[in-house]
């Protein structure tokens, strides 16, 4: 299989997609109660004698959409001396590089394509979405900068296109990004506008003095430094990497990271531990490329094409065999709620017959069962046939994670879905009835699994997310709140770790995460500008 990434493998397939769219010394911490109990139960280090003291107007932890456009916002509201200290070891070692588009309406694009949606309508058509557990204010901010964030990647030199709809929720806003490894041009542009980066040097505390946050410490190389600050912003990606923080939300489901390695929830830690509050809703950017499994290579750069089928809407079960969502969901919104139904099981079977599987070699499996006009997911990602079929279902047996049997019976021996018998024969029943009784999913995607094949194959998957959602509370200038929702001055966050911005299941229209926080970011980079001319 040729390599691809997520970034390039839909940024591949932007011209149909955009046909698509055409057609429709500070060592003092202060706590407050509550947040003090659960900073004090992860694993944090004493603050440290310093090697050297540096000195910065806003220093900015991590490097990411929120910490890059901060920056970016900040030198433009005049802010002189700004570092961005971050784990990453270069401008391209962040799941910003990675991504593969941003959320935008009322952009040339979209003007291109005739579209006539706005910023307001997009505003209420995620507040609505998120059932206003959300922070509005902060939202409606955020929803109202994402045009001019396009211009903004643009002078950095960034290249975008409009793609499509691809999860049909009525209005285009996915712009695809265009330029290889953008983490180059976007720091060459920040630097030259006065910007210092301070790579491989993650923060370890926030400097408090008096309840006022006056910088973070910071380790590189084993030297510590100590960042003294007028403003700080944390924004360093979740912690997605983190399996005893996913432990704690999501119990024994076993997720697969397909995040940065980085994200390892450093910047949430250090927000408890300086006072702020958690807000209650948690997340995960669910993994919309393929489902994934532990036991193979965890990376859309060369998975196996098998994982695809996953999101192919056939029958699905839980461990045991039984089914435990409509398909169709999982086909359509895989990042969305889809996904988030996977999060139910530790892990989840895709069961398909060997005539399928071997028609998959010759032909696309979106185009085997009739090209069906509303999985529009499939009309650019799953459009072609698998590639190499023969050697990749050996790799994926031989791995560990696809399973075979002569029959059906055989098969739930191999794969241990004692159910799987008694659910194919129901779900065939229900084929046959042209009539989903259980979860109701949709004609289009009702197909037999028995039908006189030879082998019957299960595809094991874990749950996958590129990143996590969920942090401390925030206002609407994205100002961390203690326990009294009063703000911690000169403390700020922003990006997926600002608990006040995303919802779960995450926003249905794509790119919201970037966009979000690349916004979330300028937010809270003009308030800090302004709040160091007072301090």
């Amino acid at each position: 299989m040729a390599e691809i990434s997520r970034r390039n493998f839909l940024t591949g397939a932007g011209l149909a997609l955009a046909g698509i769219a055409g057609a429709g010394a500070l060592s003092g911490c202060a706590q407050s109660k509550g947040s003090a109990d659960k900073a004090a139960s992860a694993e944090t280090s004493e603050i440290k004698t310093a090697d050297e003291t540096r000195d910065a107007d806003i220093v900015i932890v991590g490097s990411g959409a929120c910490g890059c456009f901060a920056a970016y916002e900040a030198a433009k509201q005049g802010v002189k001396n700004i570092l961005v200290v971050t784990k990453s070891g270069n401008a391209t070692d962040s799941n910003f590089n990675e991504i593969s588009g941003t959320c935008a309406v009322e952009t040339e694009g979209t003007r291109s394509i005739g579209q006539t949606f706005t910023l307001v309508d997009l505003y209420k058509h995620m507040i609505a979405y998120a059932h206003w557990t959300v922070n509005a204010k902060l939202l409606r901010k955020c929803t109202m900068l994402l045009t001019e964030d396009i211009d903004i990647l643009t002078k950095m030199g960034v290249e975008t296109q409009i793609l499509g709809d691809r999860y049909n929720v009525g209005f285009t806003d996915v712009h695809g990004f265009m330029t290889p490894d953008k983490g180059q041009p976007i720091e060459q542009y920040l630097t030259g506008e006065g910007v210092e980066f301070l790579y491989g040097a993650p923060a370890t505390h926030i400097l408090m003095e008096d309840g006022v946050a006056k910088g973070v410490q910071c380790e590189q190389k084993g030297k510590v430094i100590n960042v003294n600050a007028k403003a700080v912003l944390v924004c360093t990606g979740g912690y997605m990497a983190n399996e005893e923080m996913l432990t704690e939300i999501y119990g024994g489901v076993e997720i697969a990271n397909m995040g940065s390695k980085n994200n390892t929830g450093d910047g949430q830690k250090m927000v408890l531990e300086a006072g702020g509050m958690e807000d209650r809703i948690h997340g995960l950017g669910m993994n919309d490329i393929y489902g994934m499994n532990k036991k193979s290579t965890l990376s859309v750069f060369n998975a196996n094409p098998l994982m695809q089928l996953a999101f192919y809407g056939g029958l699905v079960t839980d461990p045991s065999g039984k089914r435990f969502l409509d398909e169709y969901m999982l086909a359509q919104q895989p990042m969305s709620g889809g996904g988030e139904a996977t999060l139910h099981q530790k892990r989840y079977y895709a069961i398909f017959s060997g005539n399928v599987v071997d028609s998959m070699a010759t032909q696309s499996y979106y185009a085997s069962i009739g090209s069906p006009a509303v999985w529009t997911s499939a009309m650019t990602m799953f459009n072609a046939p698998i590639p190499d079929l023969e050697n990749n279902l050996k790799k994926g047996k031989d791995e560990g994670w696809i399973y075979e049997g002569k029959t059906i019976d055989e098969l739930a021996k191999a794969a241990g879905l004692i159910d799987l018998p008694e659910t194919v024969k129901s779900y065939d029943a229900m084929v046959a009835a042209k009539d989903d009784t259980e979860f109701y999913k949709r004609e289009e995607f009702l197909w037999p699994v028995e039908d006189g094949s030879s082998v019957y194959y299960a595809f094991e998957y874990n749950p996958s997310a590129f990143n996590t959602f969920g942090g401390a509370r925030t206002d609407d200038d994205c100002r961390v709140l203690d326990v009294d929702l009063e703000p911690i001055p000169g403390l700020y966050v922003g990006g997926v770790e600002n608990g006040s911005l995303f919802c779960t299941p995450y926003y249905d229209c794509g790119g919201s995460c970037s966009g979000l926080s690349m916004a979330s970011g300028r937010i809270a980079a003009q308030h800090m500008a302004e709040y160091i001319k007072q301090a």
